[in-house]
Parts: C-alpha cells; sequence; structure tokens
C-alpha cells in the first residue's frame, strides 16, 4: 500500500524535530564545556602554601625528554594551565625547561603578571640525542625517515642555527599529517625558542613570502603554540624582529 503524504509529511517533521533536539544538546555541552584541555588561558603561578613542593617531570621536548624531578619553592615563578579532565590540575612550564602537573589546591596564580619565555634547551638535548636512534621514533620522525630523511639530523642541525638545515626542515611540512603534524607544528614552535629572535628573523628574512605566511600560520594556531593561548602578544614581546616580520606587514 503506497505511503500517504500525510505520513510522509509526519516522519519528515519528526526528523526535523529530532535534529533540533540534538543540535540543542550540542549548544548546552559547548556552554558547560567551553574549552578542551590545551584551549585553557595560561597564566603565571607560584606554590600555594609555605612549603614546597615536590614535581616529577619532564623537560619540554614534544618528542618526550628526560623524567626528572625537582622541589617548587614558595616564590617561584612558572606557567601554569589548568587541565579541563579529572580534578582540574594544573599543568606547569618551568624556567628550568620542566614540564609536570600540580594538584589544583598548590596553585596560587598571579593575575597580570606577564607570562615567561618559556626554556626548550631540554628539547635541543632530546633533538640531538634521538638523530642517532635507529628504532621506532616519533611519527613526525619516522614519516620523514620513510622518505630517506634524518629528522632529528635536520632539526638537530636547525637548533644551532644552521639556516639551511631550517629551510630544510620548514618544508618538511609537506609530510605532515595526522599524529606526524601533531608532533612537527609544536616543534616548529619549540625550534623558534631555542635559536632565538636574532637567528630566527635572518632566516625569515630570506625566506619566500609563502614559506612566511605559513610560518605565521603556526604561530597564530593556539594548537600548535602550547601552552600559550595568545601567541601573537607573546612573540611580540620575546621575538619582537621575528614578529615585524611575520606580523607587522
Amino acid at each position: 500500500m503506497p505511503v500517504s503524504r500525510t505520513n510522509n509529511f509526519e516522519r519528515s517533521r519528526i526528523r526535523d524535530r529530532v535534529l533540533q533536539l540534538f543540535l540543542i544538546s550540542i549548544a548546552a555541552l559547548a556552554l558547560v564545556y567551553p574549552t578542551t584541555g590545551w584551549s585553557q588561558e595560561a597564566v603565571m603561578a607560584t606554590v600555594n602554601g609555605s612549603d614546597g613542593y615536590a614535581i616529577s617531570g619532564s623537560t619540554g621536548s614534544t618528542a618526550g625528554g628526560d623524567k626528572v624531578t625537582t622541589v617548587l619553592k614558595p616564590g617561584d615563578l612558572f606557567i601554569a594551565r589548568e587541565l579541563s579532565y579529572g580534578e582540574k590540575d594544573w599543568e606547569v612550564y618551568l624556567k628550568s625547561g620542566v614540564t609536570g602537573v600540580i594538584p589544583h589546591n598548590r596553585i596560587r596564580v598571579l593575575p597580570g603578571e606577564p607570562l615567561m619565555k618559556l626554556n626548550y634547551t631540554g628539547s635541543k638535548e632530546s633533538w640531538r640525542k634521538l638523530q642517532f636512534k635507529t628504532g621506532t621514533l616519533a611519527e613526525a620522525a619516522d614519516s620523514a625517515r620513510g622518505r630517506g630523511i634524518n629528522y632529528y639530523k635536520i632539526l638537530t642541525q636547525a637548533s644551532e642555527g644552521d639556516l639551511k638545515a631550517m629551510a630544510r626542515f620548514f618544508s618538511l611540512y609537506q609530510y605532515m599529517d595526522g599524529g606526524a603534524a601533531e608532533q612537527y607544528y609544536p616543534e616548529t614552535w619549540e625550534l623558534l625558542h631555542v635559536v632565538g629572535d636574532d637567528t630566527f628573523a635572518k632566516f625569515l628574512s630570506g625566506q619566500r613570502a609563502k614559506v612566511r605566511d605559513r610560518i605565521s600560520g603556526t604561530f597564530s594556531s593556539t594548537g600548535d603554540t602550547e601552552p600559550i593561548s595568545k601567541p601573537k602578544p607573546y612573540i611580540k614581546r620575546y621575538f619582537p624582529k621575528s614578529y615585524s616580520i611575520l606580523f607587522g606587514r
């Protein structure tokens, strides 16, 4: 028996209503959970309380640095970012370059305190060691190795201020997607810190406009500049020459 136009209309109305309710639910979730962990704004903080806090962490390399334990003393300053999972502990970035997690009740936020400059000297040491590793590597390095490229050798040379190696490293973007991209782009951010403003600005000055545009796009993305959620003011403060080339036009 053929279905009547009335029945078709009723089914269509029900589908529309279900879709409407689904969209309302999504909007409600967005209000309750407005941000993910990586998009939480970084702030300066210190230890809450009169005693120190022992933190187990690692160096700042996205490739995985050495495990270390250090003690934070009251008055020590560091960058902190509230995590969105569990009990909302805080991820902290220390002046020494160590990254770890501190319970929320041991954090005292310092409103208005300018963010300090991140320290990625541990990353350079990790890259130097990893260029000689023959086993399984992180996805970006494996992706490059599949094309006959020693990812960490190029990155190590770039970290030492070799402008040709820097250009080669930034050209690897064409091989990076998925998990490889999640490692590669943050390591371009680390490289900026390792080589410093003068060297990076010199590198940028020798690149074509489309290369500079691609880098400025990366350094405008909070997903690639963790833990800095507002990268442009941060870059302007600590890398003024590079900022002028990337964003001052």
